[in-house]
């Protein structure tokens, strides 16, 4: 290479920073209040064919917590081996990756800026590998391909680290811990600053309610308690989120879950009566009295319709707190049937049951019939006009009921009959002796 080649590449080198001010405007800053805090800056240009090399000097003991490359092509005449400062040539056009060390580094993003335009990629986990074995050393390959390139490649490096650590923790629980959902409950959480560096703008929120608190500022160790009101919700558990900054401007974020046992829902029933049917004088129509009662002991129901016949017995009632009477009466003819139904939707946790968990009840009655009427100038029906009712009665096994008389004759004949028997039989054993 010629003596104007290595005075014009030294001089890019030289003016590089000059060239990355302009290229990169808006450099990141560091906050004085975190005083473990630093950056630096390290620039270079790649000619094409000769690595650049730069020393990145970060302190023993600090933590990178970001690094940002940016990148843009140089200015040229148009000749290959001739680059300038100033011309009449056209910038190169923006390479979309760079080989660093053991990374290919490509662009994220592509920014026009007032001399071209700027590549920038964040590099903060892959700053290791673009490092050589000192740990300090940046070596940029410039060797490159792409379309007229002729004068490489100008290139800023901004690195910010840390002493300390930002960290954020959140605990959150519910009280009580078990309910129905809907229930009232309150959502208590704790946010503790878990790094060794002040956390500032730090919220709480907690989804009970929902409730965004603000805290400020959390110094390393400290921790605030906050709470929320709000109800059991149906997925029996409370959500926490914490978020805040280091005092360097660093995010720092932290969610908890706290669960809530759900209880079994109590059951919902409902209860429909018909009370003593009265008939209405002067008329062939009677009363009847129907009662409905939401029987549950924490359901309110609601759309409650009860259905049937006759039609002057339908009624419909909006909503039944838990032990809840509706009563009402409505006309029957006499010796209508009455067969009524009525149906209810649980509400529980602010939420309508579906149709297949309604709860239902029946009833049935008769409205007695007009009692016979007695035919004008007829006498009322007399007791005595009555059929008797019949009797019964358990009686002895039959005998002969005959008069005294009768008997004693029978006897006496019976008596003789007897003896004559007797008589002949004596007789005939006489006789055999002899």
């Amino acid at each position: 290479m010629s003596r104007p080649s290595w005075l014009l590449v030294f001089a890019l080198v030289l003016l590089a920073p000059l060239l990355c001010s302009a290229y990169f405007p808006g450099a990141a800053r560091v906050e004085p209040d975190d005083p473990g805090a630093g950056s630096t800056t390290v620039t270079g240009v790649s000619p094409p064919g000769a690595p650049s090399v730069a020393k990145l000097e970060i302190p023993r003991g600090k933590r990178v917590v970001d690094a940002e490359l940016q990148w843009t092509g140089l200015q040229s005449t148009g000749k290959p081996k001739d680059c300038l400062l100033s011309g009449i040539g056209e910038l190169e056009p923006v390479v979309p990756a760079l080989p660093i060390g053991s990374e290919r580094v490509v662009a994220e993003r592509i920014t026009g800026g007032p001399h071209g335009d700027i590549a920038h990629a964040n590099v903060t986990e892959r700053l290791p590998g673009m490092l050589a074995a000192d740990g300090s050393t940046i070596a940029f390959d410039g060797s490159w391909q792409g379309p007229g390139a002729s004068c490489g490649v100008g290139w800023t490096l901004h690195v910010m680290w840390t002493t300390g650590k930002p960290a954020i923790d959140i605990r959150t629980e519910a009280t009580p811990a078990e309910g129905l959902p809907g229930d009232r409950l309150s959502q208590t959480a704790v946010i503790t600053n878990t790094g060794d560096m002040p956390l500032v703008g730090v919220v709480a929120d907690l989804d009970s309610g929902p409730c965004p608190i603000p805290i400020g500022r959390l110094d390393p160790g400290k921790q605030r308690a906050v709470s929320c009101p709000g109800k059991t919700p149906l997925h029996g558990q409370v959500a926490a989120e914490a978020r805040g900054w280091s005092l360097g401007g660093w995010p720092v974020h932290a969610e908890a879950i706290g669960p809530v046992q759900l209880l079994p829902p109590p059951q919902a029933a409902v209860s429909l009566d018909i009370g003593q049917i009265e008939r209405i004088p002067g008329t062939d129509a009677a009363e009847v009295p129907v009662t409905v009662q939401n029987i549950s002991s924490s359901v309110p129901l609601v759309d409650v319709v009860v259905t049937g016949r006759p039609a002057s017995c339908r009624r419909e009632v909006e909503r039944l707190e838990p032990g809840e009477i509706f009563s009402y009466r409505c006309r029957a003819s006499l010796g209508e049937s009455v067969d009524l139904t009525v149906v209810g939707r649980p509400l529980t946790g602010g939420e309508v049951a579906e149709s297949a968990h309604l709860v239902r009840a029946t009833t049935h009655a008769v409205v007695p019939a007009a009692s016979p009427v007695t035919p004008p100038g007829a006498a009322p029906a007399s007791p005595l006009d009555e059929s008797p009712a019949p009797r019964y009665e358990q009686t002895e096994p039959s005998v002969m009921r005959e008069s005294p008389e009768k008997v004693a004759g029978f006897i006496a004949i019976l008596g003789v009959l007897v003896m004559m028997v007797s008589v002949g039989a004596l007789s005939s054993a006489t006789r055999a002796g002899k």
